[in-house]
């Protein structure tokens, strides 16, 4: 057995073991948006952040409760009380309420985000599934060409039309096909486990059918001051940055109100969380201003790209009419017409996956400039 042949097996062992152990799960259809609705209604980050919301709710109920034994305490000792014991009893009577419902309001727009990040991550892996798919498919219609080709070497050596070196040419190159073609297929079935842990499906779950292509066949982009407009009203972390501003404000206030001394440390203390707080939120802007900036860029690039692969398809496509021409004249063979609908195929699929890549990179930054896809952002 020569070296080829030796590979080739080699090859054939190990894709075997990795379809048998596929072949454990189950077949269906795979529905990424259905998936990705199953994910969030099943997703641990999703069930704790309600948690947090449930807390800080329950937490609000109790400091209300809370209140009233503040506020008498403030009734009963009425003038005598000195003025930090006032700032304090106060502070118990408003700000622990403030606190909780801004930890609501927070909780709340993180589990948006944690949403988009579910919904990006599952996504991503989509893509990149649906690119695997494309590339299976094309490598098998390369396997059936080599195999077509070898067959024929096989005969015309037995007719004595080709020499020997010519029928090992294609045996080998119908051996280098098909180790190219497991390999596509055993990264299929990984990229297909990963999908399944990343919407929660059973892993060794497989598809007949990857249903809702996402791409995206001419975009549409608006200038990139509209998107950063956008996301200054819409990202969870102003909204929430702007909250806690809000938040220090009502709480100055309280302060200032029984130190209005800006000079007092009360004062001072107070006033400084609200100039944190302030910087904080332009630490923001800063942030997204640069990322959106960069997403938008991205978009871009990947727009232009599209245009010279399209070009590329319509050139292929333009030779294989030509070929197919030829090939009914009797001047071409059939061989070399399989070798055009191969280019054409596989510039098809170039242009399905710069396709997909605009499609994500418009889901990236449509998320950017709402309420965004990254938890720890909020602070």
């Amino acid at each position: 057995m020569n070296k080829v042949k030796i590979l080739a097996l080699t090859a054939l062992i190990t894709i075997s073991s990795t379809t048998a152990v596929f072949a454990q799960g189950n077949t269906s259809t795979l529905d990424i948006d259905s998936s990705i609705d199953s994910a969030i209604a099943n997703s641990y980050k999703i069930k704790n952040i309600d948690i947090s919301i449930k807390q800080a709710q329950n937490t609000y109920n109790s400091d209300a409760k809370n209140a009233s034994s503040y506020a008498d305490q403030l009734d009963e000792g009425g003038p005598n009380l000195d003025a930090y014991t006032r700032l304090s009893l106060m502070e118990g009577i408003a700000n622990p309420q403030k606190e909780d419902k801004f930890s609501e309001y927070k909780y709340t727009k993180m589990k948006s985000v944690a949403e988009n990040e579910i919904k990006l991550s599952a996504y991503t892996q989509y893509t990149v599934l649906m690119n695997d798919k494309d590339s299976l498919d094309l490598e098998d219609e390369k396997l059936k060409n080599a195999e077509n080709k070898y067959k024929s070497a096989q005969l015309k050596l037995g007719l004595g039309s080709i020499s020997q070196s010519d029928e090992k040419q294609a045996e080998a190159e119908y051996y280098t096909q098909k180790a190219s073609t497991d390999k596509a297929q055993r990264q299929y079935e990984v990229d297909t486990m990963n999908m399944n842990k990343t919407v929660g499906a059973d892993i060794y779950t497989k598809y007949d059918v990857l249903f809702r292509d996402k791409l995206t066949e001419t975009p549409y982009i608006r200038n990139c001051s509209e998107y950063l407009s956008d996301a200054l009203k819409n990202r969870a972390e102003i909204l929430v940055g702007q909250e806690n501003i809000n938040l220090q404000k009502f709480e100055y206030d309280i302060a200032n109100g029984v130190f209005p001394d800006k000079q007092s440390i009360p004062n001072r203390l107070a006033k400084a969380k609200i100039e944190n707080a302030s910087d904080n939120l332009e630490i923001q802007k800063l942030n997204i201003n640069s990322e959106v900036n960069s997403l938008y860029s991205d978009l871009q690039v990947k727009s232009r790209m599209l245009s010279s692969k399209k070009d590329a398809l319509a050139m292929d496509k333009t030779n294989y009419d030509n070929a197919a021409v030829k090939y009914n004249s009797g001047v071409l063979s059939k061989s070399d017409l399989d070798d055009a609908a191969l280019n054409v195929k596989t510039a098809q699929n170039t242009v399905k996956s710069a396709q997909r890549d605009i499609w994500m990179a418009q889901l990236k930054l449509n998320q950017a400039c709402g309420i965004g896809n990254d938890t720890s952002k909020i602070n």
